[in-house]
């Protein structure tokens, strides 16, 4: 059973975490940040869902998605470095600008590629995560009855 804390940090901390990974993704080509801060920023946010609600109910929901979010990310990653070639070489960016106002938005490959990096962090760091909270469950009912042949 988890802490009725947790949960209150769960639900005011989760929204903001994703709002800093959304910046850090869209800023990540004029400063500092990208796909993998993103993917990490990400991560966190459902790494303290995990600790929260606990691993099992995470994993309930949303386990039979990871490993196909991987996949979708490399996917995306490869596709956004072989569009290059229709620039003139692999990785080669291809950006598209727009204007919204006197807003100019700019769109490209190499957000694509961070995008594709994004899903495999998140992917994987919640697989490794939800893996490494398996482990741990299924040392406990050993413990629990090693403790009961000592008493």
């Amino acid at each position: 059973m988890t802490e009725i804390y947790l949960r209150l940090v769960d639900l005011i901390l989760t929204p903001i975490i994703v709002v800093m990974a959304a910046v850090f993704f869209l800023r990540g080509h004029d400063n500092p940040g990208g796909g993998f801060i993103a993917g990490l920023t990400i991560a966190a946010a459902i790494a303290l869902h995990i600790l929260a609600r606990g691993a099992t109910d995470v994993r309930q929901r949303i386990s039979r998605y990871l490993l196909p979010l991987v996949g979708v990310g490399l996917l995306t990653a490869v596709s956004a470095a072989l569009l290059g070639l229709y620039n003139g070489g692999f990785f080669k960016g291809i950006w598209l600008k727009f204007y919204i106002g006197t807003v100019q938005i700019k769109v490209g490959t190499p957000q694509l590629f961070d995008f594709g990096v994004m899903l495999v962090v998140v992917g994987m760091t919640i697989t490794y995560l939800l893996n490494l909270s398996e482990i741990d469950e299924d040392e406990k009912p050993a413990d629990a009855a090693a403790e009961a042949k000592h008493r």
